[in-house]
């Protein structure tokens, strides 16, 4: 087969590691990550540099496809993308334009690209001081949020309801610029609250053409944080509004202008209709993309490696009639350490749950549960309708308990 990079896999991206080998690829992986616990197992070589350093990793980059020709560079993780199209293009290689990855990067640049389209979406203000952040609140609230431009995992992402919280917001969005060795961008956005049920579609582009793949209904835990606590696929809609959502996605993805590769896009069905939180070309998180391929059949991770290859998209999938899949995280507020994880029986032994996980080991320090990474565990379930898998779901939220 061929011979693929992928920089820096997190999250979905080490899966992507795993399923690039089952499909008899050559995987080579760079990262920072001297220790990785044997989550790169299926990597035919692992290649330990400063991931930070552009000009180091285009450079070897350059070394590594002299000594055996690469077929594709893949980012592992969003905050990989731009350093991926930028070694993609030293090497004539399918990928992002690197001329025009920012608004797929970082979040002000994107607002500003669907504003230019024309399109829809939250009221908001880019702000770089408190005085600003506390301004923005007052002209865009009483209710607003505030995140950093360049995190994900619904890190430092927070409602506000005053001038100082808007303040304490924006000095927690500011601090967490900092990741993977790669300063913060050093901006923040406040941006209009927006009510109603939120979505996130998953697909690709090839050639400039959107595929649709599914509309992901998404579970959120209590605010003033924004973390997502599970996820059914595919969401349960009506037609017109599912039709309602595509065009709209496909819309903001011709803004941003990806040409090439998957997406995954973050919304509110408001009563405007569909406004963008947020749009990223990368695979999700959250094993949406396991999620995807149990419910309908679509196997994101051999899209994503086909359009970096250059290859041509799968032949379609049949539509699936009834089928759900979903994942529910658990997260425990004030709780800061625990000893035994325990499930009961009943869950345990019920043959729609596939998986039982714990994320955060006994005994271990638990981080604040103000973003994805204070997730303790979790369970992933299918069904054959979509009540049936919400009900699984519902039921394990108290069916497992943190002593």
């Amino acid at each position: 087969m061929s011979t693929v990079l992928i920089i820096e896999p997190h999250s979905s991206g080490l899966e992507l590691v795993t399923r690039a080998h089952e499909l008899g690829h050559t995987v080579l992986v760079m990262t920072a990550t001297a220790d990785h616990d044997g989550s790169l197992a299926k990597a035919d070589r692992v290649i330990t540099c400063d991931t930070a350093d552009q000009a180091d990793v285009l450079r070897r980059v350059r070394a590594l496809h002299a000594e055996t020709p690469l077929r594709a560079v893949l980012p592992g993780f969003e905050h990989f993308v731009p350093l991926a199209a930028h070694a993609a293009a030293a090497l004539g290689l399918p990928g992002i334009d690197p001329a025009g990855v920012t608004p797929l990067r970082h979040k002000h640049r994107m607002r500003r690209a669907v504003e230019a389209a024309g399109l829809d979406q939250p009221r908001y203000r880019t702000v770089s001081c408190e005085r600003s952040a506390a301004a923005a609140c007052t002209e865009l609230g009483p209710v607003c949020v505030v995140k950093p431009v360049d995190q994900s995992g619904s890190l430092a992402v927070r409602r506000v309801a005053s001038p100082r919280e808007a303040r304490l917001a924006f000095r927690a969005a500011l601090r967490s610029g900092d990741r993977f060795g790669v300063p913060g961008a050093g901006l923040v956005l406040v941006e209009e609250y927006v009510e109603g049920a939120e979505y996130s579609v998953e697909g690709y582009v090839e050639d400039g053409r959107v595929h649709v793949l599914g509309v992901t209904e998404k579970l959120l835990g209590a605010e003033p944080h924004f973390v997502e606590v599970g996820h059914i696929v595919p969401a349960l809609l009506e037609p017109g509004t599912a039709a309602e959502i595509e065009r709209y996605v496909t819309g903001v993805l011709h803004a941003v202008a990806l040409r090439t590769g998957p997406f995954h896009a973050e919304l509110r069905m408001s009563e405007r209709g569909p406004l963008l939180m947020e749009v990223a070309a990368r695979l999700p998180g959250d094993r949406i993309p396991d999620l995807l391929r149990m419910a309908c059949g679509h196997d994101l991770y051999e899209i994503m490696l086909r359009c970096y290859l250059g290859l041509p998209g799968p032949a379609p999938v049949a539509p699936r009639t009834g089928a759900r899949a979903g994942i529910r995280y658990f997260l425990r507020p004030g709780l800061r350490r625990y000893h035994e994880f325990r499930v009961d029986p009943v869950l345990q032994s019920d043959p729609r749950v596939r998986e039982i996980g714990v994320l955060l080991p006994p005994d271990s320090a638990l981080p604040d549960p103000g973003s994805s990474a204070g997730r303790l565990g979790y369970v992933l379930a299918e069904g054959a309708t979509y009540q049936e898998t919400a009900d699984v779901l519902r039921r394990a939220e108290s069916a497992v308990t943190f002593r």
